[in-house]
């Protein structure tokens, strides 16, 4: 039977344990990550259906704006909201980035 001394007992019950802990830390960033991973691509979808949406109502407003029966003051605030919503969607793109 191999006689051990304290000094090698310590240095092998130390070496499990950091090895143990550090599996359970890589286990642990992996699943931040894959948490992250999937709240940014519901983000993405989120983003995506507020560009359609977003699309769909300034195809409104500029149907609106270039009605014949629209006042002119109501087509001049379409107009606005279409600059509006320009910037908002040109603002989420440089998100994406």
């Amino acid at each position: 039977m191999i006689r051990l001394g304290l000094p090698v007992i310590v240095l092998l019950v130390g070496t499990a344990w950091w090895a143990w802990a550090s599996y359970r830390r890589a286990a642990q960033a992996e699943q931040a990550l894959a948490e992250v991973n999937a709240e940014h691509r519901a983000l993405m979808q989120e983003v995506r259906a507020l560009e359609r949406a977003v699309a769909a109502a300034e195809q409104g407003l500029r149907t609106l704006s270039s009605h014949p029966s629209v006042p002119r003051d109501v087509a001049v605030t379409a107009d606005l909201t279409l600059a509006d919503v320009r910037r908002l969607v040109e603002r989420s793109k440089e998100l994406d980035d």
